[in-house]
């Protein structure tokens, strides 16, 4: 008996695995090297008096926007933000600048599709202005 539970686990885990492999995928969409979705100062005279060794920077955040894209295979024509995923991840590291960014996305379907965009980088608040 133990070792028919086991083989039913089993073959229910790799028939999960793939289903996932077999109705999703992930894309490396690029890279922004900087990225803000707030109104930041940065003229050449801001960047020269930045003491950039001084700044506080939180490394390897991640941001997200998730959107529903179909239902039953009828499209809704929504789609994850850029902008959204951004400020997530800029809120998340609690500055103003999102640097060396990776853009992603992930898509699966099974009836309804989800699409979730992912930004990923380093977080520098930047001091405020005089």
């Amino acid at each position: 008996m133990r070792n028919t539970r086991r083989s039913t686990r089993g073959w229910q885990c790799s028939a999960l695995a793939l289903v996932a492999a077999l109705f999703g995928c992930a894309t490396d969409e690029g890279y922004l090297t900087l990225a803000s979705t707030r109104a930041v100062s940065l003229d050449t005279r801001t960047i020269r008096e930045l003491d950039l060794e001084q700044l506080p920077v939180v490394r390897d955040i991640q941001g997200s926007h998730t959107a529903v894209t179909s239902v039953l295979f009828i499209p809704t024509f929504a789609g994850p933000d850029l902008e959204a995923a951004v400020e997530d991840a800029i809120t998340r590291g609690h500055g103003d600048l999102l640097t060396r960014a990776r853009v992603r996305t992930t898509k699966w379907w099974c009836l309804v599709g989800v699409e979730t965009l992912t930004v990923r980088g380093s977080v520098i608040d930047l001091p405020e202005p005089n």
